[in-house]
């Protein structure tokens, strides 16, 4: 199965919309006022799956090296991350330990370095990514080492000038959250028949979706005792 088949560019999202409202298909995202508005429209739907779920289709991973004396460092990335997963140091066989910001200042007013064991997300940096700061702070010894970050980032903005740009979540699903959007717009934000039935629709979609790659991978079988209670007499 194509690529294709599963995920849709910007138009060819705008386009089946259009189509399932009984319209003319636009040959461009700027083609009238309306198709205009189902960008804004297919950039809710992507903020709304993004924030529904950690997704497979927005995983990511990358290193940062190590600075000797430097405990704070960013992913540079043009991405926007949405949260980071885990973090692994070269020479630890084991993931780092998440604190919180409290925690991380309490321990941090004591000097401690060598190979960092701990990490919390401190902040973001001029691109609005999360600054992530270590602990034990990386001595000469663990300089140039790799933290091996994996996270997971946001669908970008789209405009009039993405038609061509392929939306990471499955096509049908935010085909659905578009349409659902467009119906509501149309009534004036009064929910109709029509629009219940497709926005319905999309949260089962939705869940589906995120499902496919999340719940359905493996299995695991549970034996769970029954518990009986009898009365004494």
């Amino acid at each position: 199965m194509p690529i294709g088949d599963i995920r849709y560019t910007v138009l060819q999202v705008v386009q089946e919309v259009f189509r399932k409202l009984g319209l003319t298909q636009p040959s461009s995202l700027s083609t009238n006022a309306l198709s205009i508005q189902m960008v804004d429209f297919i950039n809710d739907t992507c903020n709304d799956l993004s924030d529904f779920g950690n997704w497979q289709e927005t995983f990511v991973s990358s290193n940062v090296t190590a600075v000797s004396g430097r405990s704070n460092y960013s992913v540079q990335t043009s991405a926007n991350i949405k949260n980071i997963g885990q973090i692994f140091f070269t020479q630890r066989t084991g993931p780092m330990l998440y604190v919180t910001v409290d925690e991380m200042r309490i321990m941090t007013r004591v000097t401690s370095v060598g190979q960092p064991t701990q990490f919390t997300v401190f902040g973001t940096d001029n691109n609005g990514n999360p600054n992530i700061r270590v602990r034990p702070t990386p001595s000469t010894n663990e300089d140039g080492g790799l933290f091996s970050i994996t996270y997971y980032i946001r669908a970008p903005k789209y405009t009039t000038s993405d038609s061509a740009e392929v939306v990471p979540f499955p096509g049908t699903v935010v085909v659905l959250g578009t349409l659902a959007r467009a119906l509501l717009n149309e009534s004036g934000g009064s929910p109709t028949d029509h629009y219940t039935r497709v926005f319905q629709e999309y949260l089962e979609a939705r869940k589906e979706a995120l499902n496919r790659f999340n719940g359905d991978t493996g299995y695991e079988v549970n034996f769970m005792p029954s518990v009986v209670s009898r009365r004494r007499r």
